[in-house]
Parts: C-alpha cells; sequence; structure tokens
C-alpha cells in the first residue's frame, strides 16, 4: 500500500465519510471526510442533512489533503525525509487541526524535528486536542511511541 492510500485510509478511519452537512464536535457545519464548511462554499449555505454528492467529497477530500501536506511542509523541517509513520501521524493531526492550531504544537513540532519521537509523543498526550479526541489521539500517540 502506498503513503497516500495509507494516509487516505487512517483519514476515512478516524473522520468517517458523511454525504450530507452535519455539526462536529465542536458545533462547525462539516460534510464528507471531516471537511469544515468555509464561506464561499456551496455546502456552507446548505442546511445540517442536506445531501452531498461523493464527487464532491471526493473533490473536497482532495483538496483537503493537499492543503494538510502543505502545512506539514511548512511546520516540520525536512518533512519529507521524516519517518513515514512520522509523517502520517503529523500529516493527520494537520488534516484535523489545520496549520494555524497545529502551529501552536511548538514542542511537538521540535521534538519531530529533532527526531524525539517520545517527547513528541508526550507533548501530544499534553493537549487539549488528545483530550477532545482521546480515541484518535491514543492511537496516534501510541503509534508515536512505537517509534522509541
Amino acid at each position: 500500500m502506498t503513503f497516500d492510500q495509507k494516509i487516505r485510509s487512517d483519514l476515512i478511519a478516524d473522520e468517517g465519510i458523511v454525504y450530507a452537512v452535519y455539526l462536529d464536535h465542536l458545533g462547525q457545519k462539516t460534510c464528507g471526510i471531516g471537511h469544515m464548511c468555509r464561506p464561499g462554499e456551496p455546502e456552507y449555505s446548505m442546511p445540517v442533512g442536506a445531501v452531498i454528492k461523493p464527487p464532491r467529497v471526493s473533490d473536497l477530500f482532495a483538496n483537503d489533503l493537499l492543503q494538510a501536506e502543505a502545512d506539514c511542509r511548512a511546520l516540520f523541517d525536512q518533512w519529507n525525509d521524516l519517518p513515514e509513520d512520522v509523517r502520517r501521524i503529523t500529516l493527520n493531526m494537520a488534516f484535523n487541526l489545520g496549520r494555524s492550531r497545529l502551529a501552536k504544537f511548538v514542542q511537538f513540532r521540535a521534538a519531530v524535528n529533532r527526531g524525539d519521537w517520545s517527547a513528541a509523543a508526550d507533548e501530544m498526550e499534553d493537549s487539549r486536542w488528545a483530550r477532545q479526541l482521546p480515541r484518535r489521539s491514543a492511537r496516534l500517540i501510541s503509534r508515536m511511541r512505537s517509534l522509541v
């Protein structure tokens, strides 16, 4: 399985696929594979429950994944050279949190950049993100710890 296939599988497992507009755990209008609807997008004006067609869900996911990858390249030194599992973990977090929130994980990013997977896992664990998404974060933290 390629990296792209693995990360897509990871994100679909974590986000699920909903072919409708719904409210996420924070009350944000969302659709597809964890796509937060934004002003200017047709889904933003749709009511909760409105159906979203599969091709649109695929397009939104592809664009969100490209953005998350660009965010990782901007936030982590030599992101392309990190171990594959670290790239999958950081990309998963970038997809979920977005660049601005992941940028606030200063100590986590520093630990990843120096290859200290144990410290990176500690920083992941000691976050509001981990408390808000306990199952997802526990799995990603466990994967990071397994690299030690």
